[in-house]
């Protein structure tokens, strides 16, 4: 880490000589519960982190993916069907335990499960086995997503 004191998490890619990505670490496309968004991102970019045969060529390989991927953000994914946009905003995760068991922790999707069980009422989280998909939104404001 650059500051004393300080962790950083360990990242990075390994790459076979057939440029196949053969080792991947500390990358949200390999974990759960991250914006699918996110890990198409990272799909795309990694399999042209090799493009193009000088420095420069592959910065600019990289750049056309990430200038793509800023244009849906900036555009807030005008050109994209609304279920398109709707998948690249959207998590889903499956809680096996009661809610009870999951006291003290928190996740979007504890949030989840607790927003729904508000609206439907009764015993949707009494059993376990609730499986919650949700978008990550900024609506309302002020409102904590865990």
């Amino acid at each position: 880490a650059l500051a004393e004191g300080k962790s950083i998490k360990k990242r990075y890619a390994v790459f076979d000589f057939k440029g196949r990505l053969v080792e991947l670490k500390g990358f949200e496309m390999k974990r759960r519960g991250e914006l699918k968004l996110v890990k198409l991102f990272q799909e795309e970019i990694f399999s042209r982190f090799l493009g193009g045969s000088t420095l420069e060529e592959c910065y600019a390989c990289v750049a056309s993916v990430a200038n793509r991927w800023l244009d849906v953000l900036d555009t807030r994914g005008i050109d994209l069907t609304e279920d398109e946009l709707l998948e690249l905003l959207m998590d889903s995760t499956t809680m096996s335990k009661s809610i009870e068991a999951y006291e003290g922790q928190r996740s979007t999707a504890i949030t989840t499960a607790k927003r729904l069980n508000q609206f439907l009422g009764g015993d949707v989280l009494k059993y376990g086995k609730l499986s919650c998909t949700f978008v990550i939104g900024k609506k309302p404001e002020g409102v904590p997503v865990s």
